[in-house]
């Protein structure tokens, strides 16, 4: 029963990863990297569930209010995400950008197939 807990929180919560081994004896800063690079995976799938529920909430034919009421908390927990997010951008910076790759043209290369 503890593995499927487990894997649930690993999969929705941020917190949770946060306090694991390598992230937990780690410093601020790279605590802040890690979430500037994954809280908005996490911030995506609690606001796609709030707004699946939500929608089905609004449905004429399934108007249970635990159902809207749970959509709007996970709209909530997506938005506290995404301020985490930025948050955590702001204490470690934008993330690294790599150059541009150069990638071959076919039409620059016709004078030497002949």
């Amino acid at each position: 029963m503890n593995h499927w807990i487990a894997r649930l929180l690993a999969f929705w919560s941020l917190t949770w990863h946060l306090r694991q081994p390598p992230l937990a004896h780690a410093d601020a800063d790279e605590r802040a990297r890690w979430c500037r690079d994954h809280a908005g995976t996490f911030a995506g799938r609690w606001l796609g569930l709030g707004a699946v529920l939500w929608l089905l909430f609004m449905t004429p034919f399934v108007a249970f209010v635990p159902l809207g009421i749970a959509g709007v908390l996970a709209l909530a927990v997506g938005m506290a995400t995404l301020t985490r997010q930025i948050l955590a951008q702001r204490r470690a910076g934008p993330p690294p950008i790599e150059p541009p790759a150069d990638f071959p043209r076919r039409d620059h290369d016709d004078a030497d197939d002949r």
